[in-house]
């Protein structure tokens, strides 16, 4: 049985709108997105993958093509993350943080201007394009640093391929907020679609509460300001981005009349029954999320500013002298991918046998990729055949880089 609950003092007390709070968030996300790559850690950007030499740059971070285990173990967090995320609070995504959202929200000055007609029609759209340029101006320099950009942009020497996709992401996004707006998150998204297969009935969801449907007056408010068209009394529907204002929209009528709040709002599941936080998929994404948020700490730190390889020298054969010293030579390829400069102390150490190294020490500069021969008198090496040894480069202060080999050492049979 229906029935209707009041509440003395509604009217009194003005609901708290959600469109502020979401324009807030949306205006603090497009400054921290374009504001990103002209934030500089350590000389170089704060986030920027340089295609010409493959290594991404991350708030002080050099990652190169071959660590970019490191890359994907940071993507397994994100994705389960944003999957515990999504089961735990529904499509917040979407209406509080999704770029297509913030985008749309931003450039609700075409809808207007449509309204009014006129000059401001043409007015809205020219803005729209400025709009559209920045955005994808934006997206190009996380390849190419913003100074860089400015600078060839002056000097009409952009080149084709960083143009071409400036003006082609232009059109692209200009397209997108002139004509398709919400449509793109009502049919094309692909996570509008997956995320029917996410949700479960205790996801946080917009809802209309059915048990207090004698307190609705059919007024049509909630249909009419949502930005996709769909009427949130029906259920929920995988157009809904969650952005509220159906909840704007119908607050201010129930304290108007004088009954109780949120007839439609957030809820942890169906309308007027308990909360439950702690589901299976809950817990099984939260400890994905727990094991891969481990694995991105335990890849980072492990990883060294320090890489060297190894090769026995080719034009220096092992020879005996006949003191009983042999002699060997060992061509090492050292590259230091940190920003800081690296002073190396060598050292190769083989069982029972006394190794001096020639030189024992290499400083590198940030970035610096040098070849170095190093000679190797060993005393005790075997008449015949050969023994392993470890090669060792270690910096001066503690804990900052370090990396060995295995190296074989032969000796020859005759002096």
């Amino acid at each position: 049985m229906l029935t209707r609950r009041t509440a003395k003092g509604e009217s009194s007390r003005r609901p708290r709108r959600i469109r502020p709070w979401r324009r807030a968030a949306e205006w603090a996300q497009a400054a921290l997105v374009l504001g990103l790559p002209f934030l500089r850690v350590g000389g170089e950007s704060a986030l920027r993958f340089d295609v010409a030499t493959l290594k991404l740059h991350a708030f002080g971070a050099t990652i190169w093509m071959d660590e970019f285990f490191v890359v994907l173990a940071g993507s397994l967090f994100l994705l389960f993350a944003f999957l515990f995320l999504t089961v735990l609070f529904g499509r917040l995504w979407c209406g509080w943080a999704c770029p297509q959202t913030a985008l749309v929200d931003l450039t609700s000055f075409l809808q207007r201007a449509r309204k009014k007609g006129g000059w401001r029609v043409p007015a809205a759209h020219a803005a729209a394009a400025l709009g559209s340029g920045l955005v994808s101006a934006n997206l190009v320099w996380y390849f190419v640093a913003p100074a860089e950009f400015f600078h060839r942009l002056a000097s009409l020497s952009l080149g084709p391929v960083t143009s071409g996709i400036w003006l082609v992401a232009a059109a692209v996004v200009y397209a997108d907020l002139a004509f398709w707006r919400q449509g793109f998150c009502a049919t094309t998204c692909p996570y509008a679609k997956f995320q029917g297969a996410l949700l479960d009935r205790n996801s946080l969801v917009i809802a209309y509460d059915a048990g207090r449907e004698v307190d609705c007056v059919d007024c049509g408010a909630c249909v009419r300001v949502c930005p996709v068209g769909i009427d949130i009394r029906h259920g929920l529907q995988a157009a809904c981005t969650s952005c509220g204002e159906c909840i704007d929209a119908c607050a201010p009528i129930m304290a108007k009349l004088r009954r109780p709040p949120k007839l439609v709002g957030y809820f942890l599941g169906p309308p007027g029954t308990a909360r439950r936080l702690l589901r299976p998929a809950v817990l099984a994404l939260g400890a994905l999320t727990a094991a891969s948020f481990a694995l991105t700490v335990a890849v980072a730190v492990d990883r060294s500013p320090l890489d060297m390889t190894v090769t026995a020298s080719s034009d220096y054969a092992p020879r005996r002298a006949g003191t009983g010293e042999t002699y060997l030579a060992f061509s090492v390829a050292f590259e230091n991918r940190g920003r800081d400069a690296l002073d190396l102390g060598l050292a190769l150490r083989s069982a029972g046998v006394e190794v001096q190294l020639r030189p024992d020490r290499v400083i590198l500069s940030p970035g610096e990729h040098r070849t170095a021969r190093l000679v190797a008198v060993a005393r005790g090496l075997p008449a015949r055949g050969s023994v392993p040894g470890e090669l060792s480069a270690i910096a001066a202060l503690p804990g900052v880089a370090r990396a060995s080999r295995t190296v074989t050492l032969s000796a020859p049979e005759r002096p």
